[in-house]
């Protein structure tokens, strides 16, 4: 089996509910990164589309307008994946 460019990688996508930040993030899982979401808005079916790729997906709210919650998605993401190595900053904010 051929290993995915991506594969062990972490990526984090801010605005990744829907739009331009989903695609951004389901393109990364078909190339084997596992992905932590953030944005708003139904996160539970952009969840499912990213887990079909076939890779590890976490969410984590976090309002990009407040340093606090910035700190604490990046904790989040550490706990669940050990950090991250990727970071598309794609909120609308």
């Amino acid at each position: 089996m051929t290993q995915l460019a991506l594969s062990g990688k972490t990526a984090l996508v801010t605005g990744s509910t829907s739009g331009i930040g989903l695609g951004i993030a389901k393109s990364l899982a078909k190339q084997g990164a596992d992905i932590v979401m953030n944005g708003f808005g139904d996160h539970q079916s952009a969840m499912a589309e990213i887990a079909a790729c076939g890779v590890k997906v976490q969410y984590h709210g976090a309002d990009m307008s407040k340093a606090s919650d910035i700190e604490a998605m990046m904790k989040f993401a550490s706990a669940s994946f050990g950090g991250v190595d990727i970071l598309v900053n794609n909120a609308g904010i």
